[in-house]
């Protein structure tokens, strides 16, 4: 699809093995803007596999990840892919499992990133 720009998929049942599914495909998306994976189990290994594709796909605005078990490590993950994406202006992160260690990376990656 080259006009899709938008897509909620939000209280579902994707999972990790979803998310690494979508994942792929924002690798090779150029037009998708926003992104609602809300209430859909992803787990840090879920954020991980998004992570990495947040670190390619240059078109992603917008994508919210809330009430998803993201703990410690998937918020890692995330912040890695934060201090190389530039074009994400929100990340919607709320109700998830992300401590102290997790906050830390996310407020480190903060600092270097410039979208």
């Amino acid at each position: 699809n080259q006009t899709l720009q938008t897509i909620y998929l939000g209280w579902n049942s994707i999972g990790n093995k979803g998310a690494g599914k979508l994942a792929g495909a924002l690798k090779v998306n150029h037009t998708l803007q926003t992104i609602e994976l809300g209430w859909n189990s992803i787990g840090n290994k879920g954020a991980g596999k998004l992570a990495e594709a947040l670190k390619i796909n240059q078109t992603l605005q917008t994508i919210y990840l809330g009430w998803n078990s993201i703990g410690n490590k998937g918020a890692g993950k995330l912040a890695g892919a934060l201090k190389v994406n530039h074009t994400l202006q929100t990340i919607e992160l709320g109700w998830n499992s992300i401590g102290n260690k997790g906050a830390g990376k996310l407020a480190e990656a903060l600092k270097i990133n410039q979208t």
